[in-house]
């Protein structure tokens, strides 16, 4: 029998965290799905851990070496049977009924309608901490939204269930190893989403994360959307939103690259790139900010960063859980 939904469990050296994903799946309320193991190489014990489970829902894809992630998730969405495909990452855990509500959601949801999404739980592995992660909270056509307001909250890759057939068109990039949440850029192109305030996702922070590597993934963000403006979906009056993502995208991550003590030179570069996007950058409190940090003496520098973490505390809103 075709499962509703197919889940795939995206598995890498994950060995203290990959049970409880695997479990959060497979104790989900809503029970018709399939789950979709693709283990990318792994060279600890998650492989031995997911040959444990015994469920004729599971289906298992181990591979002796590490690839892309982008070309993994093409191949679990290759070999999913549902309609509905979900997408997560080893380190991270569903809540509960996060199938059942999301499948809800889309019976009450029109045919164009190909993603439903919520915030996420953030979780510090070490102090046990929970917050919510912002969300740009935007539903029906995301394009040009998802362009405009993805600094107020991104779409994470765990969060949202997809249509199948919203993968037939667009594909994850295989030479750009962390595609991952790029794919949904190119699907608001041609699909509508569907903003769900109630979180259904733990996304587990442990100091290790993918996302954490900034300068990479900024690299790799640029590329993704060079190569958005050039696909035959992408309509000309785009083009205004996506300069002003990409004038974003070099602020925030050269500020991020500065907070973390990184890079200076690689900061200016972006900072420049931004304000040759638009000179209206230089009145930006942000870019400001990061034009001083990164004119400062690296132990200055230093200075202010200690400074600056004993005043801010977490961005997002905190949640108690």
């Amino acid at each position: 029998m075709t499962p509703t939904v197919s889940v795939i469990l995206n598995c890498y050296n994950h060995e203290p965290y990959v049970a409880e994903a695997l479990e959060s799946v497979l104790g989900q309320t809503y029970r018709d799905f399939e789950l979709i193991l693709i283990d990318n190489g792994s060279t600890d014990g998650t492989r031995a851990i997911l040959e444990r489970y015994d469920d004729p829902r599971v289906r298992r894809v181990f591979h002796d070496r590490n690839e892309s992630l982008s070309k993994r998730l093409n191949e679990g969405v290759a070999m999913a049977r549902g309609a509905f495909v979900a997408v997560l990452y080893s380190d991270d855990m569903m809540l509960p009924d996060k199938l059942e509500r999301q499948v809800a959601l889309f019976h009450g949801l029109p045919e164009d309608y190909g993603v439903v999404y919520c915030p996420a739980i953030g979780l510090n592995q070490w102090t046990g901490e929970r917050w919510q992660h912002r969300s740009m909270a935007t539903s029906g056509t995301m394009m040009p939204a998802i362009l405009r307001r993805h600094f107020a909250g991104g779409i994470d890759m765990s969060s949202p269930l997809t249509r199948r057939e919203c993968f037939e068109p667009y594909h994850w990039h295989e030479d750009l190893f962390g595609d991952g949440e790029g794919i949904f850029f190119r699907i608001a192109m041609r699909w509508k989403f569907h903003f769900d305030p109630q979180p259904t996702v733990v996304l587990r922070d442990h100091g290790g994360n993918l996302g954490k590597a900034v300068r990479s993934n900024h690299d790799l963000l640029m590329v993704m959307l060079d190569r958005l403006r050039m696909h035959p979906d992408f309509r000309p009056e785009w083009s205004r939103d996506l300069d002003h993502f990409r004038k974003a995208a070099c602020r925030n991550n050269a500020w991020a690259v500065l907070r973390a003590g990184g890079d200076r030179q690689w900061a200016r570069w972006q900072l420049r790139r931004a304000i040759e996007c638009d000179p209206r950058e230089l009145l930006n409190p942000r870019t400001l900010s990061a034009l001083l940090l990164a004119s400062l003496p690296s132990k200055a520098g230093t200075t202010v960063n200690r400074l600056v973490d004993q005043l801010k505390r977490r961005p997002e809103n905190r949640v108690t859980t």
